[in-house]
């Protein structure tokens, strides 16, 4: 009866979509399973970069380590504060912008949408070094707040820890914002316009069209933009690293950055790997868990 049952599945094709996804399955698991697994093991042991020879097993010491590293705990709340003030104004900043082209006459918007784009296309690096002009005290950005009779001392830019943070997630919105521009306008041009129209019928303002058909209509394609967006900014490194380096003071230093400079400067590969095993941990309950329970929801409704 056994037999009967595995062939009558086999000849309806309940084991070809494994067979076509066991390709993708084998070449995830040496390439993002195994490594992480290793990865794991290596926090329990020490041994630097480059080293060779028996390693030996260091326990918990690592992880004990990490929660009492004031540097660590620094590079916490730096990620998470840059994290979600870059992704708020990501969200914020790139809505205003989709909603004014999706207003624009279709003139205007085919020549605005490339212009607006434009930033996504340069490479994080290079926005740093580019930002790092901008702030510094003889660029255009000081040259331009003296027309307002402000200067360096109104507002210090990367060279004060009180700033630093803030400029560098300036710098991200600069770049990332396009991004959100180009899924919000396609969505927003998905939205069927009979809603609008029974909206200007019943006589529903602005605001209330935004909120109540806009908003709900949208709601899955900014969870995709929480998740893509977000999980980029918990990692963030080469924004940082090119404007600031993690400074001044340690107040840009983000866990990426941490992580890098205990893996190749201090050559503390096991302490590195649990940095980076936290960075995973804190980028799922972030932005892990919201988009999990959004799918949930969506599921039941």
């Amino acid at each position: 009866m056994k037999n009967r049952t595995f062939e009558l599945s086999l000849e309806k094709g309940d084991l070809l979509p494994l067979l076509l996804m066991l390709p993708t399955l084998v070449i995830i698991l040496f390439i993002m399973i195994v490594p992480l697994v290793y990865g794991f093991i290596l926090t329990f042991y020490e041994a630097g970069v480059g080293m060779t020879g028996s390693t030996a097993f260091a326990g918990f010491e690592n992880w004990k380590r990490f929660f009492q590293d004031g540097t660590s705990r620094k590079a916490v709340v730096n990620t998470v504060c840059f994290a979600l003030g870059a992704t708020a104004g990501d969200l914020l900043l790139g809505t205003i912008c989709a909603l004014l082209l999706v207003k624009l006459p279709h003139l205007f918007s085919s020549i605005f949408r490339p212009v607006v784009t434009m930033p996504l296309l340069v490479s994080p690096v290079i926005v740093g070094l580019i930002w790092r002009y901008i702030y510094d005290p003889r660029g255009i950005l000081y040259w331009f707040l003296g027309l307002f009779g402000l200067s360096i001392e109104n507002f210090p830019g990367v060279t004060m820890p009180s700033t630093a943070l803030l400029s560098t997630i300036i710098a991200h919105w600069w770049q990332v914002t396009p991004f959100v521009v180009i899924v919000l306008t396609a969505g927003l041009l998905s939205i069927p316009d009979e809603y609008y129209e029974a909206a200007r019928i019943d006589g529903a303002g602005a605001f209330n069209v935004f909120f109540r058909i806009t908003l709900p209509q949208l709601r899955n394609v900014y969870m995709t933009i929480l998740v893509i967006s977000g999980v980029d900014t918990i990692k963030i490194f080469d924004i940082i690293y090119a404007l600031t380096g993690g400074g001044p003071s340690n107040s840009t230093i983000s866990l990426s950055i941490y992580g890098y400079n205990q893996a190749f400067v201090q050559s503390n590969l096991n302490y590195a790997m649990v940095i980076s095993i936290m960075t995973m941990v804190l980028s799922f309950l972030i932005f892990g868990i919201p988009f999990v329970r959004n799918n949930i929801a969506g599921n039941k409704e």
